[in-house]
């Protein structure tokens, strides 16, 4: 009896399994949580790309934190970037909408989602201005934090391709050398503002370059300190050694601050003959001089081969105005000019 309960027992249990064999396998709990989601997933972006396809317009995603949030509202703005001058900023926008839609379809393929980049990239850009921010690489970081907001999928570029590409196209249109890019398809409108007649360089100074050589540089020095170099040209000097550059518009060569380092000098376009302006140069030595743990005194020896030790006491004791602004102009070349 044993041994057929045995053989009985082993029947039914072999029956149970090829049963089980034929019965149809039914999906896990997980199994259809996983196919669900790939399901709404690829049906979300079937729809998005339905979506992009009709020209649904782009919107920023709200609650979606930009890159100022994440970065807990740093700023990358520095003291040595480039600020841009002011200018009409509507046109520029403009420019910078078109030239953005004409590199990404020349990049990939047409699209119409480029289009909608150009416009809030350059949205980004003349909001940024409205607010007062000039320094490209502030500009930079609006625009990228603009541009991360916004839903670039069907876009083959990401908001700092297209940061980036805003920032070259404006420091080009001022003027500036950039590599590495692809070069504007159409000439920008002008960026900077009419110069001013304060800012226009003096005939006498136009031609003048920076001496190249030790020797030439002492000379300059010696015939500053002597009244033999024009007035204007050592101011063209002591500017240029304070970060103005020179540049030429329409008919007439001004000086230009967007590289100016020290916003105390903005608004200075002379030196010699301007006691506040002078007076400031003076002090901007002195902090030189302090970080070198120096004075203007060690500075006196060098006035005095220039001029001779009787022509610099005589002038001291007179209280030669003139010789005085000089030798401030001469003192700042020499030791932070590097004259």
């Amino acid at each position: 009896m044993r041994r057929w309960a045995v053989v009985v027992g082993l029947f039914g249990l072999l029956c149970s399994e090829r049963v089980a064999c034929f019965l149809p396998a039914t999906p896990s709990l997980r199994m259809r949580a996983s196919q669900a989601v790939h399901a709404g997933s690829m049906l979300s972006r079937t729809q998005h790309s339905r979506n992009v396809l009709v020209g649904k317009p782009l919107k920023a995603r709200t609650g979606a934190p930009g890159l100022l949030a994440q970065a807990g509202g740093a700023s990358t703005s520095d003291k040595d970037g480039v600020q841009l001058p002011e200018g009409n900023v509507k046109e520029v926008s403009a420019w910078l909408s078109d030239e953005v839609r004409q590199w990404l379809d020349d990049e990939w393929i047409p699209r119409d989602i480029h289009r909608e980049i150009g416009e809030i990239a350059a949205g980004a850009y003349e909001s940024a201005r409205e607010r007062g921010i000039n320094e490209a690489g502030d500009i930079l970081m609006e625009v990228a934090n603009t541009m991360m907001g916004v839903d670039l999928y069907e876009a083959d570029v990401g908001a700092f391709d297209i940061a980036n590409k805003v920032t070259d196209l404006l420091l080009i249109n001022d003027g500036r050398d950039v590599c590495c890019t692809v070069q504007p398809y159409n000439a920008g409108p002008s960026s900077r503002a009419v110069a001013s007649d304060d800012s226009v360089v003096p005939p006498e100074a136009v031609s003048w370059t920076v001496p190249d050589s030790g020797f030439d540089r002492y000379q300059f020095l010696q015939q500053t300190m002597d009244g033999r170099t024009d007035a204007s040209v050592v101011d063209r000097a002591v500017l240029e050694s304070l970060g103005f550059t020179v540049r030429k518009e329409q008919d007439k060569t001004v000086y230009d601050a967007s590289s100016v380092k020290d916003d105390r000098v903005l608004g200075i376009n002379k030196i010699l003959g301007d006691e506040e302006s002078c007076e400031l140069l003076q002090e901007m030595l002195k902090e030189d001089l302090e970080e070198a743990n120096k004075d203007e005194e060690d500075l006196e020896p060098l006035i005095e081969a220039l001029v001779g030790e009787g022509a610099f006491r005589m002038a001291k004791d007179e209280g030669d105005v003139d010789f005085a602004m000089r030798e401030v102009c001469v003192k700042w070349l020499h030791f932070s000019g590097g004259y």
